[in-house]
């Protein structure tokens, strides 16, 4: 387990299901609110955790459609009445096709909606706070990164991992527009900034950006 505090503002990372996906949870210890990313799995360790920190889930954010990010979303739908779920718009057929999403490769049917579209720059805000959606297709066609300025901290799922990229020979994966959004969407943040991806540890854009074997 992965934490982080900047402020009121506290990071908690647990690893979820076969993959061992990193799933992100960000709280506000002010107003007692979360925001939940990538909810790979046992939806009930997240609503463990969500009571232990005494918060209330107010959105899920998912950085892409894959199997591996979304197996516990229906949980927390069921657990939280008008959950807002966010989804780059690009995304959305592969959160629906289980073909698209590798659920099919798994023995599995997964087909999901989120409720709230984003565009490359939008700006979200939850839990007090602005997120800003960076649209980074390549791993998916829809993949996005979820920076929050405030507290310098990029959510980035398998895009940009520590001293790799996501892969990209998955259905809608590309990789030239992989290493392009990169270079041009998330190495022009501060070096500083802490990267969460969504299967190696943290790292930061500065250290990525020197030494990352896919991108110098």
């Amino acid at each position: 387990m992965i934490e982080e505090r900047h402020g009121s503002f506290k990071l908690i990372s647990i690893c979820l299901g076969q993959m061992q996906t990193h799933c992100y949870i960000v709280i506000n210890k002010d107003i007692k609110e979360a925001v939940v990313f990538d909810p790979g799995d046992q939806g009930e360790r997240i609503t463990d955790l969500l009571e232990k920190e005494d918060a209330r889930l107010t959105a899920v954010c998912l950085t892409h459609g894959h199997f591996d990010h979304i197996m516990a979303l229906p949980y927390l739908i069921e657990e939280t009445p008008h959950l807002q779920v966010y989804l780059q718009e690009d995304e959305v057929e592969v959160l629906q096709n289980p073909e698209l999403n590798l659920s099919s490769m798994m023995g599995l049917t997964l087909s999901m909606q989120a409720n709230r579209l984003v565009k490359d720059g939008d700006i979200i805000e939850l839990i007090g706070t602005k997120i800003r959606c960076i649209h980074v297709p390549g791993h998916t066609k829809g993949g996005v990164c979820y920076y929050f300025e405030e507290c310098g901290w990029l959510i980035s799922g398998d895009t940009l991992f520590q001293m790799s990229i996501g892969r990209t020979d998955f259905p809608t994966g590309n990789f030239d527009a992989l290493l392009k959004g990169i270079r041009e969407k998330l190495f022009v943040l501060p070096p500083e900034t802490k990267v969460f991806s969504g299967h190696t540890p943290p790292t930061t854009i500065g250290e990525e950006k020197r030494s990352n074997p896919f991108l110098v």
